[in-house]
């Protein structure tokens, strides 16, 4: 079913993998999203994995996925037809976004400036990596520059070894949630005085955004945050996260006082029942142990604290992640699996609350698995509801009916090279 949130709006997006996400959002609240491509196909295309293994431009699983719902023409910059054509696209369009080096449209009559001439109303959201100013403003960006100029990489890996990088690129998907969020701030305004306006998105100072929860550590741990591993806090007060099982690993926290003491007294218990709880702990009022009041601990914290996860570890490691999990809910405890593919693909709330769809592909014959719904909408639903486009599979459609251009028109342009 197709959302009406943003029925009857229409996007052009111009991205590659720095902002497919923001028009695949739009095209689950409803929107006509317009996928324009190079006449050979986005390069967000070539991403792999593929379906089966088998690359292709229709098999990417990343395309699959953030091009879902929308629709697709070919268009060739290069060209005056093909510029000409993207110009009238833009003409009757909303919002664009749109992902090329800063300036480059501009160059070619396709920036904000030459569009909104023909449109006030038109948004036109450009990511970039670094912003529009001086003096990063041309540099060329990967998912991992990103990460480390924006200070997240810093802390990602082991105490005492060098950063690493995220095994998933997700600066590109940062970037293009938060062109979809300014976008339709922007679109609040415009409703009230009918005019649109220009957003840039800086990648890197999305990353920044994502390190605002560590404001707090100076003055909860008397230091700034620093890589860590498997543990969290700084200095001197670091605790494990991340414990190991039979099957994989689980997250907990141990702690005492209000939050965490009524967990960690289940822990102990559950412990002591299968052997592996010290006395002391057996004996310990966990709802006032705080140790060192999140700042420097003493020595008899840190016996605690290493006493308890050295313990914890060997208990764990007799389970798997569901048998955990379950004593855990039943002893309503602090803790999470670490969940992998195959958990989350499993995932009794998530089948639950039905959020993975099924999209009838077909073109390939098959219907896909996907992910549905990012919120729930009591009235206007969201969420996927058709599969990603083929190349220039829309080009009747939109450069026919929209455009009204003829067959023979369109034959010209492909000719031409155009589209």
């Amino acid at each position: 079913m197709v959302s009406e949130l943003l029925k009857g709006f229409r996007m052009l997006d111009l991205t590659d993998e720095k902002g497919a996400l923001c028009g695949k959002i739009f095209a689950d609240m409803g929107a006509e999203v317009i996928k324009v491509e190079p006449p050979g196909g986005c390069t967000s295309r070539s991403i792999p994995p593929f379906l089966e293994d088998r690359p292709g431009p229709d098999r990417s699983l990343y395309a699959i996925a953030y091009h879902a719902g929308k629709k697709s023409v070919t268009a060739n910059l290069e060209s005056a037809a093909g510029r000409g054509l993207v110009a009238d696209l833009a003409a009757q369009a909303d919002f664009i976004v749109e992902s090329y080096p800063v300036g480059y449209l501009d160059s070619i009559g396709l920036g904000y400036e030459q569009l909104s001439r023909r449109s006030r109303r038109l948004i036109y959201t450009s990511i970039t990596p670094f912003g529009d100013g001086a003096p990063a403003r041309d540099y060329q960006w990967a998912d991992i520059i990103t990460w480390a100029a924006g200070g997240m990489m810093y802390m990602m890996g082991e105490e005492g070894k060098p950063p690493v990088q995220m095994s998933l690129p997700q600066a590109g998907l940062h970037a293009g949630g938060e062109a979809a969020v300014a976008s339709m701030i922007a679109h609040y305004p415009r409703q009230v005085d009918g005019v649109g306006q220009k957003i840039v998105v800086d990648m890197q100072a999305c990353i920044v955004w994502t390190l605002m929860n560590e404001q707090a550590m100076p003055i909860l741990h008397g230091d700034h945050i620093r890589r860590t591993g498997v543990y969290t806090g700084s200095a001197g007060t670091l605790r494990k996260m991340i414990y190991k099982c039979k099957d994989g690993h689980m997250s907990t926290l141990i702690a005492g006082g209000t939050v965490g003491g009524a967990s960690t007294k289940a822990l102990v218990q559950w412990m002591g029942e299968e052997g592996f709880a010290a006395e002391w702990m057996l004996k310990k009022d966990w709802t006032t142990w705080v140790p060192g009041m999140f700042m420097k601990m003493t020595e008899q914290d840190h016996f605690e604290i290493n006493d308890l996860e050295e313990r914890v570890q060997r208990f764990f490691l007799t389970m798997t992640k569901r048998e955990i999990y379950e004593g855990t809910l039943k002893r309503r405890m602090l803790l999470a699996p670490c969940s992998d593919v195959s958990d989350i693909a499993h995932d009794e709330q998530l089948k639950a609350r039905e959020y993975f769809v099924e999209i009838d592909d077909d073109t390939l014959g098959r219907k896909l698995t996907m992910p549905g719904a990012f919120a729930k909408f009591s009235v206007t639903p969201v969420g996927p509801h058709q599969r990603a486009p083929r190349i220039g599979e829309h080009n009747p459609e939109i450069y026919g009916g929209l455009l009204g251009l003829s067959e023979t028109r369109l034959q010209s342009l492909r000719s031409a090279g155009g589209i």
